[in-house]
C-alpha cells in the first residue's frame, strides 16, 4: 500500500512540474484521463483481491 501511495505521490510531482512548465491548458485523449483517474483503485482492487485469495483458509 505504500508503493501505491509513494506511486501516487510521484505522479501528482510529476504533473505539478509539468503544470508549471507547460501553464496552457492539458488537452490529454480520454483514455489518459479515465486511466489516472480509475488505475490507482483498480491496482489497490486487485492487489487486495488476491491478497484476500492467497490467505482465505479453504473449509472443507
Amino acid at each position: 500500500m505504500s508503493l501505491i501511495w509513494a506511486m501516487a505521490l510521484l505522479v501528482s510531482i510529476c504533473l505539478r512540474i509539468v503544470g508549471i512548465v507547460h501553464p496552457s491548458p492539458f488537452l490529454g485523449n480520454h483514455f489518459l484521463i479515465w486511466f489516472l483517474v480509475f488505475a490507482p483503485s483498480f491496482l489497490l482492487l486487485v492487489f487486495f483481491g488476491l491478497k484476500r485469495m492467497h490467505f482465505v483458509e479453504k473449509v472443507p
